[in-house]
């Protein structure tokens, strides 16, 4: 719309300059004397000239070509009265070529009318009127438009930028959007933790009770019964363990998950869970023993106690079972380490949901709540193929860097 209003703008103008060019071109000698006293027309006039048949100059003010190229005009479309124009690139310019049809003068006369167009060019560009309105051809009007092209430019540049304004915007928005849906689902996720907590700590204070009546009877019963019965009693104490169990880790996993942040050695912790759950050092020996992650000491144990447990019960050899710490770009990247079946490729998308499992006395809240624990702590945790067979569980949390430590080992 900027563009065309621009242009009928600059149409008009070129209709009234040229109207009053040749309505005061004919009341004076002078093309200079004709627009002086008219801003207008002093601005906007860039040159004036008239040329002959055989396109030599017969009278040059301002910005014109010392010879007219002819061919321009074959290329050009032709009204009526004998007009042709010539819009330049830049569109700061229109010129306007009239070819005037009139019988040749006489060679003395165009010879006349040359010396006087010398002479008037040589008085600052001056020519009388009736002289070069006889001689001339082609009369040539250099018409300079720099609203338009200042028009031009801008909307050149600014429809670009507005394009790519708009684009931001939306990409923006799109964003907003997006991060708003996030906050809906965990909202949405809150709340149902909210109220699955809620039920199962009423659950788990109701189903307490009865299995503490269950552990007391069972107790008295194995003192009564004879020893053959008391192998049916340790399969009920079993199950109970079992529900307790479970219980215990729901509420585990409903919990708030960061805990009391403190600095802690993985390195030790992970070396005294290996020896109570595997009899053994289970670290690999170039593993790093200073780094310090900053978790929770509770928390931490339950994620470690989760990965090793899962990685003896992985199928495995036990043996082949092992952790490794390591530092990482401001990481400590905790590693466990099986031989065992590995986890089938359609099951990776879901081992962190709480209760999936493919253990047949597996409760499938282990996994969520290290993911949970471990999240909190502003770190991740992922399962990868181990070379050879087995998995590779990698956690990654930022290292808690101790800045007395530092300046000394600096």
């Amino acid at each position: 719309v900027m563009r065309d209003r621009a242009r009928i703008i600059r149409d008009n103008d070129n209709e009234q300059i040229l109207g009053l060019i040749f309505t005061r071109f004919r009341n004076v000698d002078d093309f200079n004397d004709a627009i002086a006293d008219d801003l207008f027309l002093s601005e906007r006039v860039a040159g004036f000239a008239q040329y002959g048949e055989d396109f030599a100059p017969l009278y040059r003010w301002g910005r014109t070509p010392p010879v007219f190229d002819g061919n321009i005009l074959e290329h050009q479309k032709k009204s009526r009265f004998g007009r042709y124009t010539i819009p330049n690139k830049q569109d700061d310019r229109v010129k306007f070529v009239f070819h005037i049809e009139r019988p040749n003068p006489a060679p003395r006369m165009k010879e006349r009318m040359r010396d006087m167009a010398e002479h008037h060019q040589a008085r600052n560009n001056a020519a009388p009127r009736n002289t070069l309105m006889a001689a001339g051809t082609y009369l040539y009007i250099d018409i300079s438009h720099p609203a338009y092209w200042r028009a031009q430019t801008i909307t050149a540049i600014l429809f670009p930028l507005c394009g790519l304004a708009l684009l931001v915007v939306i990409l923006y928005i799109r964003r907003l959007y997006l991060k708003a849906g996030e906050y809906r689902e965990r909202i949405e996720a809150q709340k149902n933790l909210v109220v699955l907590g809620t039920a199962a700590s009423t659950l788990a204070h109701e189903i307490k009770n009865p299995l503490l009546s269950i552990r007391l009877q069972t107790g008295i019963l194995r003192k009564l019964l004879p020893d053959a019965a008391r192998e049916e009693l340790g399969v009920i104490d079993e199950e109970v363990e079992r529900i307790s169990q479970l219980i215990y880790r729901v509420n585990d996993y409903l919990r708030e998950a960061e805990g009391e942040r403190l600095p802690l050695n993985p390195y030790d912790m992970l070396a005294e869970i290996g020896r109570r759950l595997c009899g053994r050092d289970i670290l690999l020996p170039d593993s790093h023993k200073e780094p310090l992650i900053y978790m929770d000491p509770y928390r931490a144990r339950s994620v470690f106690e989760n990965i090793i447990r899962n990685a003896l019960e992985s199928g495995g050899d036990e043996r082949e079972v092992a952790a490794s710490v390591s530092r990482n770009g401001g990481a400590v990247v905790i590693g466990v380490l099986d031989r065992g079946k590995g986890i089938p490729e359609a099951d990776i998308p879901r081992i962190f949901d709480p209760f999936f499992t493919r253990k047949s006395a597996g409760t499938g809240i282990g996994l969520a709540i290290s993911k949970r624990f471990v999240e909190a702590a502003q770190g991740s945790i992922v399962f990868e193929a181990r070379s050879g067979g087995g998995t590779l569980v990698k956690i990654c949390l930022p290292e808690r860097i101790i800045r007395g430590a530092a300046r000394n080992a600096g």
